[in-house]
């Protein structure tokens, strides 16, 4: 008995070792992302729970308005390095890695000073004077960020993600430490500040230990320009994508005031928390790996509705299940202070669904050197959602806002799909049978889910919610394994692959 147990435990840790092959990498990496994002939302999210009843939505909308200031200054000077390193031919990238290390630190300098400068005249824009100090306080954190070891880099390019796991748990541990500690001991918007400087600080530490690489003051022109010039598409698609994050946050702090985009931007984490994960684990999975497939067509098509497939049947019934929970989950959890958030956190998760699904179409492009698709479908996008936004939220509040995300994707991702899976050589009736079963799966859920809420409406609000996931949860598994059986559908095969190339 012990024999095999001890066997099962060796088969459990060998899944989690790098492979030899591409598959195999981007499997274990995808593992090892997956392990990490699961492990730091969670305590993220544990956090923000705690946080919501410590402080008020308004606390949390200043420090957004902070960080939203700060992420435009990262954005129009971002320079694509680390995709350019990544996409990069050569396995060795040592020789561009000085010169990476002083773009960036020269950069963190001006972010900082810049923010500073900048300060009161956010404070006077938004009407906030608690602004100000805030944001002079979070320019330290440009500044730390660019300091960062740029040997890290090595763990996205050669899908070492397993090495990465110490480097980012360390600035949630700090994070959640100094965020929980500060809002116990004083009570305000300094809890939210003090943990975002000790989350860079301690990252910035801990990458010089977990990778050898020492960067020296070495700059090379021609290095840079090598660099600089793959990330011009790069820059001009990361604009885009930050004015389509964020230019929602903007409007409805201009419009609605810091109360308000503190229920907004909570009702997005909350809501997103799921698709975002598996946004993140896609783009930095599939990037590197397609990159390194990018001459091998049927490599390419296979891996791109592979992914499709995996996403969408994680992130759909996630979609539904949040829609269906969410006033237990803020009744249980976050109180009467932020019940005006229901509704948007609502219509936020069914675009974080479509979020989720499209999410693998940058990397596709990318790594077939053509970053150039991503901007210009995104700006299509924009530009749907700036006629849409402002009148939709001055109508309807936060769920306007959420509303015009939700028009602007549904406008926008049938075309970018469409583009994908022509540059694949692929079928768009074969992407349309991958989201079939899924959709039908997570409609049959929240069927169940829905007529089982009188079953549990006499229990506490927060055993409620245990239980209406755990309905969700059993109820979608059965699903699929019933579909399975009686049609021969479901994401069987796939997973069947996937355990393959960890083995290999």
């Amino acid at each position: 008995m012990l024999r095999k147990v001890l066997s099962a435990v060796r088969r459990v840790v060998d899944l989690f070792r790098p492979g030899s092959s591409l598959l195999g990498q981007a499997a274990t990496g995808g593992l090892w992302l997956g392990l990490l994002n699961v492990l730091d939302r969670l305590v993220r999210m544990g956090t923000l729970v705690v946080l919501a009843g410590l402080l008020s939505p308004t606390a949390f909308g200043v420090v957004g308005l902070a960080m939203l200031s700060l992420s435009v200054l990262r954005r129009c000077s971002q320079l694509g390095l680390d995709e350019a390193l990544v996409q990069h031919r050569r396995d060795d990238v040592d020789g561009y890695l000085d010169t990476t290390w002083v773009l960036r630190s020269v950069r963190g300098v001006g972010l900082a000073v810049t923010a500073v400068a900048i300060a009161p005249f956010v404070a006077t824009v938004f009407e906030s004077p608690t602004l100000e100090p805030v944001i002079r306080a979070l320019a330290v954190v440009p500044l730390v960020t660019g300091l960062r070891n740029p040997g890290v880099v090595y763990f996205k390019k050669q899908l070492e993600f397993h090495r990465e796991f110490v480097y980012k748990v360390s600035g949630t541990v700090a994070h959640t430490i100094t965020a929980i500690g500060v809002a116990i001991t004083l009570g305000t918007l300094w809890a939210l500040v003090w943990a975002l400087i000790a989350s860079t600080v301690s990252q910035t530490i801990v990458s010089y230990l977990v990778h050898p690489y020492r960067p020296a003051l070495s700059f090379d022109r021609n290095a840079a320009g090598e660099l600089v010039g793959y990330g011009k598409w790069i820059f001009g698609s990361g604009i885009l994508v930050f004015l389509l994050n964020r230019v929602d946050d903007a409007l409805v702090g201009l419009t609605l005031g810091t109360t308000a985009l503190g229920l907004y931007q909570m009702a997005f984490r909350f809501s997103n928390a799921p698709a975002t994960e598996i946004t993140h684990v896609v783009s930095r999975v599939t990037f590197p790996a397609f990159s390194q497939a990018q001459s091998d067509l049927q490599t390419l098509r296979d891996g791109f509705f592979g992914t499709v497939k995996f996403v969408s049947y994680v992130a759909v019934p996630m979609a539904t299940g949040i829609v269906l929970v969410t006033p237990v989950f803020v009744d249980a959890f976050l109180g009467p202070s932020w019940t005006d958030m229901i509704l948007t956190m609502q219509l936020l998760a069914v675009w974080a669904a479509l979020r989720a699904i499209v999410s693998i179409l940058g990397p596709l492009f990318r790594a077939i050197d053509h970053p150039e698709y991503s901007t210009v479908l995104q700006f299509s996008r924009l530009l749907v959602l700036l006629v849409c936004l402002y009148p939709a939220t001055t109508t309807w509040g936060t769920a306007g806002a959420a509303v015009a995300l939700l028009v602007s994707g549904g406008l926008q991702n049938p075309i970018a799909l469409f583009v994908a899976i022509r540059q694949v050589d692929g079928s768009v009736w074969h992407f349309l049978q991958i989201l079939t079963v899924p959709v039908i799966a997570s409609a049959l859920m929240g069927a169940v889910v829905w007529t089982s809420r009188s079953a549990f409406v006499s229990l506490s609000p927060s055993i409620n919610f245990v239980m209406l996931v755990l309905t969700g949860v059993v109820a979608y598994g059965g699903i699929l394994l019933i579909g399975n059986r009686l049609f021969d559908v479901g994401p069987r095969d796939e997973l069947g692959r996937l355990v393959t190339a960890l083995q290999e």
